[in-house]
């Protein structure tokens, strides 16, 4: 796995110096470490930890410790462990931790490897594993679980954003991806708010929702995603998708620092990740066209009706500070990760 670009690690720092929240001494412990977020949020926290001295320790769960030997910055790490496990039956992990953190949830084809069922289970019994390890701690961890805007309900409104009091969907089981990924989110966040009334955690839904930056997923579900590898691999920019839907997509080191901050804080609750700033799916198509310098494939040609449901797009959460990436152009934060992808590829 390439390391992330420094100055992203920077804008990480300077955040976290900005609007300093009390983590020396913390000591996590993260599922799914090796995923988009769970690797995001521990090169982040190394990287603050090594300019502000903080004595931190990070315990990292993954099925795939192999990815950690080409992760440089992580791999020579003294105050990092990794654990090769699966946490739907991982339940037993020594030592003492301040914080947890549950980011095992397979998003991709590669890592649901065919089997829909280790979605839920990743998520719920993943979940249920960690709170049986965090009741041996001496005292109630915080509990920070990486949920999703997925939860909320798809229903017709008026409104720009989602509110935090946006109601949670009700959901069966089903065999469509999109809804038993939503559903496993809805169960877990239960899940964790049950816990955190019987006093085992201090528990935090954070609902993350769409990002841009290095290691964000290509050829996937992600359309900023599927932009990039066509500005990487093709000569114009394809899409598949209806071009008047509105996204929002806030960079990786912002989507970093608020959960560091967030983590810090240890307010029980739901909270909101991501950027409340959206356009239309044409216009991230043609800004992405802009920075490879390449044409946007029949999107002249391609009428969208704007979809009735209320836009993916998280209500800003006044409890978090904004991300410093909001004061950096977008087309030069495209610019940097399409320039991290070169190096990569």
């Amino acid at each position: 796995m390439k390391s992330l670009p420094k100055a992203d690690l920077d804008v990480v720092a300077k955040y976290f110096q900005k609007n300093s929240t009390d983590l020396e001494n913390a000591s996590f412990l993260i599922s799914g470490i090796t995923g988009f977020v769970g690797s995001w949020l521990a090169d982040s926290l190394v990287h603050v930890n090594r300019e502000f001295s903080l004595k931190i320790e990070i315990t990292g769960i993954t099925r795939n410790a192999s990815k950690i030997s080409t992760w440089g910055n992580l791999a020579s790490e003294k105050n990092v462990k990794i654990i090769e496990s699966d946490i739907r039956t991982c339940k037993k992990i020594q030592g003492n931790f301040t914080h947890f953190v549950h980011a095992a949830t397979p998003t991709t084809t590669a890592t649901r490897a065919g089997d829909l069922g280790n979605v839920f289970k990743s998520s719920f019994i993943g979940a249920q594993n960690l709170l049986e390890i965090a009741k041996n701690q001496e005292v109630p961890p915080i509990f920070l679980h990486t949920s999703s805007g997925a939860v909320y309900e798809k229903k017709p409104s008026n409104l720009e954003s989602i509110p935090l009091n946006w109601p949670r969907q009700d959901l069966e089981a089903s065999e469509e991806i999109d809804t038993e990924y939503a559903r496993a989110k809805i169960e877990t966040e239960k899940l964790i708010e049950a816990a955190t009334s019987e006093g085992v955690v201090k528990g935090i839904n954070a609902r993350l929702f769409s990002f841009m930056g290095p290691r964000v997923p290509l050829q996937e579900h992600y359309s900023i995603g599927n932009f990039m590898y066509s500005g990487l691999h093709e000569a114009e920019i394809s899409h598949s998708v209806n071009p008047a839907t509105v996204r929002s997509y806030e960079y990786a080191a912002d989507m970093a620092s608020t959960l560091i901050y967030i983590l810090g804080l240890g307010q029980p609750g739901a909270f909101h990740i991501g950027s409340d700033k959206g356009h239309e799916l044409a216009y991230w198509a043609e800004l992405v066209g802009k920075v490879f310098s390449k044409p946007v494939k029949n999107l002249k040609v391609v009428s969208g009706k704007k979809p009735i449901t209320i836009p993916y797009i998280p209500e800003h959460d006044e409890r978090i500070p904004r991300g410093l990436g909001e004061s950096i152009p977008i087309d030069q934060q495209i610019a940097t990760w399409r320039n991290w992808l070169r190096e990569s590829h």
